[in-house]
């Protein structure tokens, strides 16, 4: 999450940042000139909060999704990449605890089909990072993909960083 929220650090959190301190020194410097002014201290208390929000905002997110994924029943996925796109498939097994409920009496077992996701590159905006633990590919700045290193052997880790970097940061197709 840390490396995503790197990789599309937005400018309205530094803007914010920068407003906020900005008008922290403004209030204060108001304060200064007028201390029984007590809407200056009001104002003052808001330009902290604010700050104080702005500054933890990306660590309460990243906090969220990973409490949100630790309720998520671990899911298999298979990769398969072309050279003119990228297969995932992912395939969703039950809960323990949940409960099957047949439909059509006469079927047999619930078959468990999985989900296929196709990238098209040049077509859908896929994006490429890695850090120290993994291989990053992100599908319209929403969502991530995680090739986790130590699933891939080192010529897998190779090849698979050098074909996503050629084919999406160079925008060959």
């Amino acid at each position: 999450m840390k490396t995503f929220q790197q990789h599309f650090a937005k400018k309205s959190g530094k803007l914010s940042i920068a407003a906020y301190l900005l008008l922290s020194v403004a209030v204060v410097g108001g304060i200064f000139l007028n201390p029984t002014a007590v809407a200056l201290y009001f104002a003052l208390a808001f330009c902290v909060l604010g700050l104080a929000y702005t500054l933890t905002d990306k660590s309460r997110t990243r906090k969220k999704i990973l409490n949100a994924l630790k309720d998520m029943n671990p899911e298999e996925y298979c990769c398969t990449i072309y050279p003119e796109k990228i297969e995932l498939e992912t395939i969703i097994k039950p809960k323990a605890d949940e409960v099957s409920v047949k439909i059509d009496e006469e079927a047999d077992e619930e078959i468990i089909t999985p989900l296929k996701t196709v990238f098209k590159f040049g077509d859908d905006l896929l994006n490429f990072d890695e850090n120290e633990d993994s291989l990053l590919l992100i599908f319209n700045r929403r969502q991530i993909y995680c090739f986790p290193k130590r699933c891939l052997s080192k010529e897998q880790e190779d090849t698979v960083r050098d074909f996503l970097y050629k084919k999406l940061e160079t925008g060959e197709n």
